[in-house]
């Protein structure tokens, strides 16, 4: 259920940031992780992560794809 919810949410919004989805759904980055992991292995949904240098923390954006892919994981 929550697992369709947040594909759900992901689709409507076409790229959300990692920070949004956890306000939205009131989770922790812990119990995100695990339910995202699914969701990535499914190969609609795709994760990029923008490094920011040394002393910022790396942005984590999900995007949403009509086609499905093999999961990959994007590191910018």
């Amino acid at each position: 259920m929550i697992l369709q919810a947040i594909s759900d949410y992901v689709k409507q919004a076409g790229r959300i940031e990692e920070k949004k989805l956890l306000k939205h759904f009131h989770l922790s980055s812990e119990g995100l992780m695990p339910m995202m992991a699914v969701l990535l292995k499914r190969g609609k949904i795709h994760k990029t992560i923008n490094q920011r240098g040394d002393k910022l923390p790396p942005e984590i954006y999900y995007s949403w794809t009509e086609t499905v892919q093999i999961p990959a994981v994007s590191v910018v």
